[in-house]
């Protein structure tokens, strides 16, 4: 994701989605060198055309919902009062350094010890980067439950809170799923809690989704193994189970017409990565 929104940021201003002057920082020294080269339209446009080869829809799918994850983060801060916003597996997301909200926010990322070391450890060498205070906290969801480190602190009454977690994508994450539901829906009406998940229909017939058999042989063999999903009719009996009420519930398709608009019906692949936004009742 961080190579995609470095070059998504190669763009001129008016074409690109989003601009992210951070997530190259992340990348290799190969894929920093091939960055520089997408800056140039013509060599970008044979990058992304590999891209597409290999990981048929990823790119503009990836782009479009980083761009919708991000507006939906703006609204619920400028409009609904949320001035928490919790991100699960944050990995290299750059929220916190990116984004302009324009009223305090307190930002918490929660993964993993080691990728929160190296991610820490990046950003302290980068220039200019702005000046955000960010709460990290340590859980790796394959030993702990998140309601053993959330510190009681963040349950503060003056804290409105938003959770982003992207990937629910296989069995073990489905399980962790259900601790980390049952912990958002103790929180005040009001919280929300923003989620990616993949249609179950692909895993059941691979053949009938442009693109997601070379998808899944190549997340195989780097060790990956989508095997949870969810039916888009079951959603709304899913969230009520965890007592959420649903805002929004789209597929690449409806994400990439939104942003991309005309150019989106030239758009294919990926559509059965979803992208649910839903409140504490």
């Amino acid at each position: 994701m961080a190579a995609f929104r470095a070059i998504e940021s190669t763009k001129p201003e008016k074409e690109r989605l989003l601009y992210d002057p951070f997530a190259s920082a992340f990348l290799s020294k190969f894929y920093q060198i091939l960055l520089a080269g997408c800056t140039i339209a013509f060599i970008r446009r044979i990058v992304t055309a590999c891209i597409q080869f290999r990981w048929p829809g990823s790119f503009t799918a990836a782009v479009a919902r980083t761009r919708l994850i991000d507006d939906m983060i703006l609204h619920a801060v400028r409009s609904q009062g949320i001035n928490q916003v919790i991100i699960l597996n944050a990995t290299f997301d750059t929220r916190a350094h990116r984004l302009n909200v324009g009223v305090p926010l307190h930002y918490v990322e929660m993964d993993h010890p080691s990728l929160q070391y190296t991610k820490k450890k990046i950003l302290s060498d980068l220039v200019g980067l702005p000046t955000i205070h960010v709460d990290y906290v340590q859980l790796d969801l394959n030993t702990q439950q998140i309601s053993e480190v959330f510190p009681e602190l963040f349950y503060g009454a003056h804290y409105k809170t938003l959770f982003l977690w992207e990937g629910i994508t296989t069995k073990q994450e489905a399980k962790q799923a259900e601790t980390i539901f049952h912990h958002v829906k103790n929180f005040s009406p009001g919280t929300q809690i923003i989620f990616t998940y993949v249609e179950k229909a692909v895993l059941e017939n691979p053949s009938a989704f442009y693109g997601f058999v070379r998808i899944n042989k190549l997340l195989s063999r780097a060790g990956e193994n989508w095997d949870f999903g969810i039916r888009p009719e079951e959603l709304y009996a899913f969230l009520e189970l965890h007592h959420l009420k649903l805002h929004y519930d789209g597929g690449g398709g409806d994400y990439r017409a939104k942003y991309f608009g005309e150019k989106s019906k030239q758009m294919k692949g990926y559509e059965y990565l979803r992208v649910v936004r839903a409140e504490v009742k």
